[in-house]
């Protein structure tokens, strides 16, 4: 008897009420701000309820299983099992909100999103709150109530996936083997300083599923499109029966190039009119070699209309105006 009377003097300490008012004056105004923000609110004004009160129940339990022998003594664990609860509810969350209030028909408003989130956890921080306090205390409440942090992350990581879908891909130019190639081949004994050697991943044809690596070596101050053909002609020439395919029946192929990242870099785009030392192409460097195709966006690009062009004559005549 002794024992649940304590139990109930943690429910009249000064903190959980003051608290406690705080949660509920927070409950009753974000519902409200809600319901003004969400137009549809009133359309899932039963299903909002009947799910924030299954959310009250779903917490109460979790509240009475922290309670458990299983973490007596270990407080730790016990906020690791909270936090589970509440990630794992939280994925539920993120389902449910599209499947039971079809996202409130707001598309993909994240911050209204965020919102009901917002909503769900106060009204789960209620019952919590009691329950804990009651059977454990105020003294470990604030830590136990950071639990509810974790219930966000599936939400914004749901927003943050969708809104990286979204990111247009990065348009690379290409690069051709020039018609007269053959002509070009050579380097100068001149141009013949400062050698590195690298590593070209080029596959044989376009088809071939894995690259094929082959050692180079060239000058860092001759441009990395030159140091291509010649590699590739020099190759060609040696291996007659095994050539790199450099174009098909529409003529030369396109190339994009790379430089193959370390784990923690990004991937760098390899410019071929620029020589190996500004590419930043060192001993040892990496080089994907890749056929690709060209966006019909790309090659009408050059047709799009101006919103400038500079005009010498329109340019003189506002020079004599003044």
């Amino acid at each position: 008897m002794k024992e649940l009377k304590n139990y109930f003097i943690n429910l009249f300490d000064p903190r959980l009420l003051v608290i406690l008012l705080f949660l509920v004056a927070m409950c009753i105004a974000i519902t409200i701000i809600f319901s003004k923000k969400v137009p549809e609110f009133k359309q899932y004004k039963t299903n909002i309820y009947i799910y924030l009160f299954l959310t009250v129940l779903v917490y109460s339990v979790i509240a009475f299983l922290g309670y458990s022998r299983l973490f007596e003594g270990k407080t730790l664990s016990e906020f690791v099992f909270y936090q589970i609860c509440t990630l794992t509810l939280g994925f539920f969350h993120c389902y449910f909100y599209r499947l039971f209030f079809n996202k409130f028909k707001l598309e993909d408003d994240v911050f209204k999103e965020l919102f009901f989130a917002l909503l769900v956890v106060l009204y789960a921080a209620v019952p919590f709150l009691l329950i804990y306090t009651f059977l454990n205390g105020m003294y470990y409440m604030p830590l136990m109530m950071g639990n509810f942090i974790v219930f966000f992350i599936p939400t914004l990581v749901n927003a943050s996936f969708n809104h990286s879908l979204k990111i247009p891909p990065k348009i690379y130019t290409t690069w051709q083997f020039p018609e007269n190639y053959k002509e070009l081949v050579g380097v100068s004994d001149d141009e013949m300083r400062d050698l590195v050697v690298f590593t070209l991943m080029i596959k044989k044809e376009e088809n071939d599923k894995d690259y094929t690596l082959y050692r180079a070596k060239g000058p860092t101050r001759i441009d990395f499109g030159r140091l291509f053909y010649n590699f590739v002609e020099d190759y060609n020439e040696r291996f007659a029966d095994a050539p790199i395919e450099i174009q098909n029946e529409e003529g030369f192929y396109n190339w994009v190039f790379f430089k193959q990242p370390k784990w923690y870099e990004s991937t760098k785009y390899i410019d071929p009119k620029f020589t190996l030392y500004m590419n930043g192409i060192e001993e040892n460097s990496y080089i994907i070699c890749m056929r690709t195709l060209v966006s019909d966006a790309a090659m009408n690009n050059s047709d799009q209309e101006t919103d400038f062009e500079y005009s010498k004559e329109k340019d003189n005549e506002r020079v004599q105006a003044y």
